[in-house]
Formats: C-alpha cells, structure tokens, sequence
C-alpha cells in the first residue's frame, strides 16, 4: 500500500477510537447521573423517618448493651456539657454497659415525638428504666452528610 493509504487508514482507525472513546464518556456521564438521581431518591427520605431510624438503631444499641451499636448513630460533632464530645460519650456508656446499668434495661420510645425544625430534630420523650431508675432523655438529631444524626442529648432523673 502507499504511504498515502497507510495515512488514511491510521487516521480512519484514530477517529474510529475517538468515536468508541466518546461513547463510552456519554455512557458513563449517563449512569452517573443515573446513580445520582437513584441516590437523591434514596436520601430523599422523609426527615420524620430518618430520625424514627436512627432512634430505633440507638434503642437497638442500649437494648443489647453494644456499646458500637450505641455509638453509631452519634455525630462526630457531638457535644454535651458534662460528657464533652463523642469520646467522652462513648467513654461514659462504656462504663455504664461495664457497671451492668444496661443490664435488664427498657426503652420507651412509643410516646417520643418529633420536632423537626430545618436541620434540627428533638426526639422527648425517651423513657429508659434500668438498674438505674427512670431517666427521660431527649436526644437533638441534625442533618449531616451522613443523615440524622444524634449531635447533643439532655437527661433528666439521674
């Protein structure tokens, strides 16, 4: 063949390339966004049932006396005027699983209520009775990347 030829045929299979190339962005672009619709699908969950979630998982977590379980639904920006952050909350409910006071516990959650405000939840009443007594938390959810977390807590009756 003359180089002529070779040139068109080289060219011909470098546009052929381009071609297959520039599918293959536009199908990615596609199931990208594809992907994403599904996701703001997925985190399009209603508030009320994002936090019913998280609390029922914190209920979970105090009912099998899981001290990662508890922890789970607790933000990285927790804070407490006692326990300070979420080492030092996760340090005090170590110490309670540790000292038994999980040890036969029961959680009410059946008359908590919700009171969602923009990015902010309080969840009150929560009824724990144990070893303990009776002490009546309420815990404030915030919306973060991540969903609903529980970023601060009160209790009463200790």
């Amino acid at each position: 063949m003359c180089d002529q030829c070779l040139l068109r045929l080289e060219n011909s299979k470098k546009r052929e390339g381009d071609v297959v190339k520039k599918r293959m962005l536009l199908t990615s672009m596609v199931m990208l966004g594809a992907a994403l619709l599904f996701a703001g699908c997925v985190t399009g969950e209603k508030p009320e049932d994002a936090v019913q979630k998280q609390l029922e998982a914190f209920k979970a977590g105090m009912l099998a006396e899981d001290i990662d379980a508890i922890m789970a639904p607790f933000s990285e920006s927790f804070s407490h005027y006692e326990l300070g952050d979420k080492a030092g909350a996760r340090d005090y409910m170590s110490q309670a699983v540790d000292m038994g006071y999980l040890e036969g516990l029961e959680v009410n959650i059946e008359n908590a209520e919700k009171k969602i405000e923009g990015d902010t939840a309080s969840v009150y009443p929560i009824e724990l009775s144990g070893p303990f007594g009776l002490v009546t938390l309420e815990l404030i959810f915030t919306k973060e990347a991540g969903g609903w977390m529980i970023t601060g807590l009160d209790a009463s009756g200790i």
